[in-house]
């Protein structure tokens, strides 16, 4: 399956990623992936860089490997192709503007037929551009998030409800493992994933809270090192040894500058609620 990760700061940070070796930690050794991308918040706009190649043997990805830049907020993806070409339109993470701001988003999991409906699921004036169930998603969160940034920046409670209940609809469909952030604020929705054994099962993302000074050290991950800088990373496994909580099935957390805000657990629908009562 895919890999999904994310970092956040209370101030900028230089990091130095090999996302070949962060591919491995995800189970694809010799494979790499079918497209990579990794992405940053800078000066109000998104630095974006992504292709659709394996990023062990993309002199694009080695360029990476070395770049130091600044930046508070931090989201990669590697591919694992299920739905679409092996294309750079299919590749994560995508983008979108709403309200003014960058809004970026990486998905990992399978979702079946129904996201492609756009009376159950409507993306607004957002449209993909690739094939995948990925982007479609993204398309219909920001049809709904959009709405909200119409008239300046919303609460964060007010996104978070609107997050938490999109998770609750999207883990109807398959497994919805998700990183989203609108360049203030980091949303994680922990839902399924292929584990080791092959079970799809939680947890789908791990969560490891530290500051800069702790965190210099991941295998595949060089982060300046600074004392007492609050940061927050996800990532669909752990990343080395140290106490990564593994996140419950369905959780949506809420990130700001390396803090975690909020946690909102597993909404269940009324049309969910009525299922149980028939079983």
């Amino acid at each position: 399956m895919c890999e999904l990760l994310a970092i956040t700061t209370v101030q900028p940070v230089h990091l130095s990623l090999s996302l070949a070796r962060f591919a491995r930690h995800g189970g694809l050794e010799g494979l790499h992936g079918d497209g990579w991308g990794f992405a940053w918040h800078e000066e109000g706009d998104v630095q974006l860089i992504r292709e659709a190649a394996a990023c062990a043997h993309s002199a694009t990805a080695h360029w990476l490997t070395g770049r130091h830049t600044p930046a508070t907020l931090f989201m990669g993806h590697i591919r694992h192709a299920t739905q679409g070409d092996v294309a750079l339109r299919n590749t994560q993470p995508f983008q979108r503007e709403a309200g003014g701001v960058m809004h970026l988003f990486a998905h990992n999991g399978d979702l079946n037929r129904f996201i492609h409906n756009p009376k159950r699921f409507p993306t607004g004036h957002y449209r993909p551009v690739g094939e995948t169930d990925s982007e479609r998603a993204f398309c219909v969160l920001m049809a709904r998030i959009s709405a909200v940034w119409h008239g300046g920046r919303p609460d964060a409670d007010v996104r978070l409800a609107i997050v938490a209940d999109f998770a609750a609809r999207l883990r109807q469909l398959g497994p919805a493992n998700f990183l989203y952030s609108d360049g203030e604020l980091l949303f994680a929705h922990s839902d399924r994933r292929r584990q080791a054994d092959g079970e799809i099962a939680a947890p789908g993302l791990h969560l490891l809270q530290c500051d800069t000074s702790d965190s210099s050290d991941i295998d595949g991950m060089e982060i300046e090192r600074l004392a007492d800088v609050p940061t927050a990373m996800l990532a669909s496994v752990p990343l080395d040894n140290r106490h990564w909580e593994p996140l419950p099935e369905g959780e949506v957390l809420m990130f700001r500058d390396g803090q975690l805000l909020d946690r909102c657990p597993r909404l269940t629908l009324w049309s969910e609620s009525l299922e149980q009562l028939h079983d």
